[in-house]
């Protein structure tokens, strides 16, 4: 049975008093959002502090289910959002251009809007609620506040929210996790009756893979897929990380639960907590594109930044050597292969590498030797046959290099 999901939102306005009751529904009905009703609220109470002038209610039909808008508009004897904190107002008007962020410093007049849809409903509905709050914008000249998201809107970000993805209705935050490391985690997706989504311990120079990742998957989350605890997405050669449940402190209440983006453990180890291997992986295949389209310098300042995160990352290691034997540079390629055997010894690519900047220098007798141990390390990998044929062919042996050729062929080279 599908779940009714209560959203809500408070437009603040620029002016004391609100548009004409007549100016608000024309401009729904001209919209096609819908036309209101309105209830005014009785005069007698309009001296409280905090007095509610009346209350518009505007339906949008759809299958399998419908949605429902209540706007409360009220007056304040103050500003609006006076009892918040100047911390909480910062990071609530981040987004805001100077002018926005003062209608929420001083506004006095709202409009707290209050969204019920059905969940199958949910994305669509919210739309159709951005509609409607960017004409309340635009009548009112204000701004609206996201509790969900724990951010504010100004009339730029609602266009943006009405017509493009989904993720554009969340925020993620981005706070410390230890001296070098980020904790990334999302605010909305309970909007769409989904759990909240983190990335602990993120390495600061690889923080923009994570932010990308993480709108990723709340984006597909946002369109209806579901994900709960313990379940894997495999990310095909990037590996796989595991949604590992957390609990919500006061500050990041998560309705629908919050689950942690992890890389899926190796056989036999201990979960971990961060998906460092994953966003390495990430930069690196990014790394790779870039140098595929010719961008090497591109190329080389994301690999940096992946050894900025872990300076023994072998496949990182083992692109820039590759690039410095383009440019031929090999003296310095045989420096990182050097240190990937000193690092990972029981990594080929360390042996490999070595090879390969032997073989440029022409020094064909100790470049088979690395090559055997590469080989002795991983067995079908392709590219060290390659290379120990072109060592023995240097060396005089055609047997043996015709043999180490079929063998590469055979491996898919």
């Amino acid at each position: 049975m599908s779940r009714e999901l209560v959203n809500d939102f408070l437009v603040v306005s620029r002016y004391a008093e609100p548009p004409a009751e007549a100016t608000i529904i024309q401009a729904l009905a001209a919209a096609g959002l819908g036309t209101p009703t309105y209830q005014p609220t009785d005069a007698a109470a309009s001296a409280a502090p905090q007095s509610r002038v009346g209350i518009y209610r505007l339906s949008r039909l759809g299958a399998p289910g419908s949605a429902t808008l209540r706007l409360s508009v009220a007056r304040h004897a103050r500003a609006a959002l006076a009892n918040m904190g100047e911390g909480a107002f910062g990071q609530l008007t981040r987004r805001l251009g100077a002018e926005d962020a003062q209608t929420l410093r001083t506004g006095t007049l709202t409009f707290d809007a209050r969204l019920k849809a059905d969940e199958e409903q949910s994305a669509e509905s919210l739309r159709w609620a951005m509609d409607v709050l960017r004409t309340l914008v635009s009548l009112t000249g204000g701004a609206v506040v996201d509790p969900a998201a724990q951010t504010a809107w100004g009339a730029e970000r609602l266009n943006a929210m009405a017509t493009g993805p989904y993720a554009a209705h969340l925020s993620i935050h981005d706070e410390a996790w230890g001296a070098d490391s980020r904790w990334l985690h999302t605010h909305g997706l309970q909007k769409f009756g989904r759990p909240e989504l983190d990335l602990a311990d993120v390495p600061v120079a690889l923080r923009a893979e994570a932010e990308a990742f993480l709108a990723e998957v709340a984006e597909n989350l946002a369109q209806g897929q579901r994900l709960i605890a313990g379940q894997e997405i495999d990310l095909d050669e990037q590996g796989t990380v595991i949604a590992v449940s957390v609990s919500p402190d006061g500050e990041h209440q998560a309705p629908f639960a919050r689950l942690r983006l992890a890389d899926t453990p190796e056989p036999g180890a201990r979960q971990g907590v961060g998906a460092g291997r994953l966003l390495a992986r990430t930069a690196l295949a990014d790394a790779r594109r870039r140098l595929d389209a010719g961008d090497e310098t591109g190329a080389l300042e994301t690999i940096e930044r992946v050894l900025a995160a872990d300076s023994d990352d072998c496949a990182a290691l083992a692109l820039k050597a590759h690039i410095l034997l383009e440019r031929q540079q090999p003296h310095e390629a045989l420096e990182l292969g050097e240190l990937m055997e000193l690092r990972t010894p029981l990594d080929y690519r360390g042996p490999l590498t070595v090879g390969l900047a032997l073989l440029a220098i022409g020094r064909s007798r100790e470049a088979l030797n690395a090559l055997d141990r590469a080989i002795e390390r991983e067995p079908e990998a392709a590219q060290a046959f390659v290379a120990r044929a072109e060592a023995y062919r240097r060396l005089g042996d055609e047997r043996l290099a015709a043999v180490d050729r079929a063998r590469a062929a055979y491996l898919g080279v």
